[in-house]
């Protein structure tokens, strides 16, 4: 399992992921993305050290989602992350994309906590963040607006002296899942 860097040649390749409608319902952002505003979106986020957008590639190379971290801030050591599998993913990519996304969290980036954003509709997010030892801070009531409805935000955070433990407990997990399908 790897995390690199987004780079301009991978921009064709996770469009098609990021516009997947099971997605977008779950993203701030609803809309249909144009190749045109995802390039112009690159553009801008190669200018932002505030925000690292990474590939996920399985043992086998292949791509199968997108981390990022964005709201970086160096003087706190905190930061916000996101992802997203790609619609045909294989069973057991977002727990593999969370253990590579939280190791380089804590790691690489140094991060002291991570916080996450849930819309409180979406309980598959909700259920996994938890399963992986954040915790839920907060909630903002009717925060977002889909276009018909009015939905919560969850706020979720973990600390880094709280990742060790969770990261053998997903480690074992990890290799639990990957033995069954050998």
């Amino acid at each position: 399992m790897a995390l690199h860097p987004l780079t301009e040649s991978d921009l064709e390749l996770i469009l098609p992921w990021r516009n997947a409608p099971a997605v977008r319902r779950a993203m701030v952002s609803h809309h249909e993305i144009s190749l045109d505003e995802h390039r112009a979106w690159f553009e801008r986020l190669q200018q932002d050290p505030s925000r690292r957008w990474h590939l996920f590639q399985d043992d086998t190379g292949s791509a199968q989602g997108v981390v990022y971290f964005t709201d970086i801030d160096a003087e706190q050591d905190s930061a916000f992350w996101g992802f997203y599998a790609r619609p045909e993913a294989p069973s057991g990519t977002g727990l593999q994309i969370l253990f590579a996304a939280l190791t380089l969290a804590f790691t690489e980036l140094g991060l002291h906590k991570l916080n996450g954003e849930v819309l409180a509709d979406n309980q598959r997010s909700l259920y996994l963040h938890q399963k992986v030892g954040f915790s839920k801070e907060g909630r903002f009531r009717e925060q977002h607006h889909d276009g018909a409805h009015r939905i919560d935000i969850v706020r979720l955070g973990l600390l880094a002296r709280e990742w060790p433990e969770q990261c053998e407990r997903l480690r074992a997990r990890i290799a639990q899942l990957t033995e069954l399908k050998s």
